[in-house]
């Protein structure tokens, strides 16, 4: 566990519960560590609390040596060699202090897994071969449990981000795997259409949605009217209009803002606002998910923004239910609720968003009472509803999470390479083991509700005798040690306990294939920035990337050559063809055939391989109501959160 999220448990569990602990560890030669005595102090803690501490299960940084070498903190355990990690067995300590607090089990391996703690170490005589060392180590409070959680201020929800947004401003939005920045800016801004926890679209800003039927959406596809909200305002009391709209266009399209993705936009040649809450939008050909995304839902969504305010105010006027209040980088963010707001003022007052990427962590803070919601990986599932308090949510989602193939490094510009990589990964057992079944397998980008998903799409399944033979073909023998003198470089961002489980998986399965793994942890940030990111940049082989697609089964973004999501480097004409029939055709099912033709082509070269079609568990306190996800953000109904 990292200490920098340390701050945050304190917060959570208040600070009597802050304690230390001392442990004499002695270093013998041959790389041999023993851990002779541990003792937690407890300070200004009772004894009726302290009763009440589980287990917990340290497991150290070796301070001074290598930092992947670390060893249990035990009582009266033989010499451990340093190289081995899997120490799993739990002894008992002893804990000593002014409340008579007896022995108790050290273990919380059930709550957060294998945990880290980084320790300050201070050597007495560093320069024998036997040393003593002190470790000095904050007691994870995550395991007191004092009765329950401390009164929640009334009116204000808590909840957490995996990372920090780069930017509030919602027009260089970017997507990244834990839609950070969309699901802040569903706080303060409304899109056009939105989609409810069950998948219906929803007029928001518009009076109705433009369609066929009632005249708003013309025959050819080119020609869209948009009729906006009449008693829509801006939180400095502004009215929102129409030129509100045309200005949002002309910064979206402006070449000098860095707008991440002009899809779709680029193809409108014409708007014009006849009057204050009518916009209409001429497109030089049809282009199918014009109406579900613009300033909607896509995969760079983007939303409508006040023309009175300069960019760099943003987000400082808003017209979403809740207003931005203050952002500590790194830290947090404050909202509070919008009181001219066109549904109302929200029930809820205000909002406390913690930035803290640590799963557990947030686990931790949810059970604790010092959160209100939180997404959890399944694997958290059993814990988190031993609290009789939390409940669960579960929902179908737009993510495709998939295993990214670089293919411009060699030898992953051999199809047969890629196929053969495919077929030693069990994706059935990846998904039975590590999400619980939660996340099912899937072959195609489009999600499992999606009316343009088939089912009998299929890329290359688990075979490994097939797998072998390809390798062999293609040159890649293996050795006298069974190895193949294949190495690549896998990228893995921490914040996704799926993913990191994903990548353990990965590497074993790709091993018995002969080929050697190293799975690289990099921050979600760094991973998914564009131009410079680690996935923009191509400095990796493989990588584990959650898709979010858009309510349009659009895939365009990521398959198309040189799209702003296409991780894979990956360029196929007959693909690129397909995607513009698919755009340009107003017919449901002519689509549905288009987008079939380009999954088959996916499945059959493989530059990705889909692993699953995330099904998300939220875990929520009792407290909390109208607490409904959609299959795109957490955040879209904010407006109807109690508490």
């Amino acid at each position: 566990m990292d200490l920098t999220h340390f701050r945050h448990l304190a917060q959570a569990l208040g600070e009597p519960i802050v304690s230390s602990v001392w442990s004499r560890i002695t270093a013998h030669e041959g790389d041999q560590f023993e851990a002779q005595a541990a003792t937690v102090e407890l300070r200004t803690i009772t004894a009726d609390v302290a009763a009440l501490l589980e287990p917990l299960h340290a497991i150290v940084d070796r301070g001074g040596f290598e930092p992947d070498q670390r060893a249990e903190l035990s009582k009266g355990r033989a010499p451990v060699a340093l190289k081995s990690l899997q120490q799993r067995k739990v002894e008992v300590i002893e804990v000593v202090g002014d409340n008579h607090i007896r022995q108790i089990r050290i273990s919380c391996r059930s709550l957060f897994g294998d945990l880290t703690i980084t320790p300050a170490i201070r050597s007495f005589n560093g320069a024998t071969k036997r040393r003593l060392c002190v470790l000095f180590v904050a007691l994870l409070a995550a395991c007191a449990k004092t009765g329950g959680p401390a009164a929640p201020p009334p009116g204000v929800v808590r909840f957490d981000l995996a990372a920090d947004p780069s930017t509030l401003d919602p027009l260089f939005m970017h997507p990244d795997a834990s839609s950070a920045e969309a699901q802040v800016a569903r706080l303060a801004y409304e899109p056009f259409i939105d989609l409810d926890q069950h998948g219906a679209p929803l007029p928001v800003l518009l009076a109705r949605i433009p369609s066929l039927a009632n005249g708003d959406l013309s025959a050819d596809g080119r020609t869209i009217v948009y009729r906006l909200r009449r008693n829509v305002r801006w939180s400095d009391g502004v009215a929102l209009t129409s030129a509100d709209v045309l200005y949002t266009l002309h910064q979206i399209l402006d070449p000098r803002n860095p707008v991440r993705s002009h899809e779709g936009y680029e193809l409108i040649d014409r708007a014009a606002a006849p009057d204050a809450h009518t916009v209409i939008l001429h497109l030089r050909h049809a282009w199918s998910p014009a109406v579900l995304t613009y300033f909607s839902y896509g995969i760079i969504p983007q939303v409508v923004l006040p023309a009175h305010v300069p960019l760099a105010r943003l987000p400082d006027v808003s017209d979403g239910p809740f207003a931005f209040v203050a952002w500590a980088r790194g830290e947090s963010l404050t909202y509070r609720a919008n009181p001219l707001y066109w549904r109302g003022k929200p029930p809820v007052d205000r909002l406390d968003v913690r930035i803290a990427s640590d799963p557990s962590t947030n686990l931790l803070m949810l059970q604790s009472g010092a959160l209100d919601w939180n997404l959890i990986a399944p694997a958290q599932r059993s814990i988190a509803v031993r609290d009789p308090h939390v409940r669960l949510y579960l929902t179908p989602t737009a993510v495709v999470a998939g295993l990214v193939f670089n293919t411009k490094h060699a030898p992953l510009d051999d199809v047969r390479v890629r196929r053969a990589i495919a077929m030693s990964i069990d994706r059935a057992t990846i998904s039975a083991k590590i999400t619980l079944g939660a996340y099912p397998v899937t072959d195609m980008l489009q999600p499992q509700f999606s009316w343009a998903y088939d089912p009998s799409i299929r890329e290359p399944g688990y075979d490994p005798r097939g797998a072998d033979a390809l390798l062999d073909a293609a040159g890649w023998r293996r050795g006298a040690n069974g190895m193949r003198a294949l190495h690549l470089n896998y990228a893995q961002f921490p914040e996704s306990v799926t993913g990191v489980h994903v990548a353990e998986a990965v590497q074993a399965m790709l091993r018995q294939r002969g080929i050697d793994v190293a799975v690289e942890s990099i921050s979600n940030a760094q991973l998914f920035l564009p131009v410079t990111g680690i996935l923009a940049a191509g400095r990796f082989d493989l990588a584990y990337v959650p898709f979010t697609m858009g309510a349009d089964p659009d895939d365009s973004d990521v398959l198309a050559c040189g799209a702003p999501s296409n991780y894979m480097h990956w360029c196929d004409q007959h693909v690129d063809a397909l995607e513009r029939a698919a755009l340009s055709s107003v017919s449901q099912a002519q689509r549905r055939v288009l987008y079939e033709a380009i999954a088959r082509r996916v499945a059959d070269q493989v530059p990705v391989l889909y692993l699953f079609n995330a099904r998300y568990v939220y875990a929520y306190r009792d407290r909390m109501k109208n607490f409904a996800p959609n299959a795109f953000l957490p955040t879209w109904n904010a407006w109807a959160w109690r508490v």
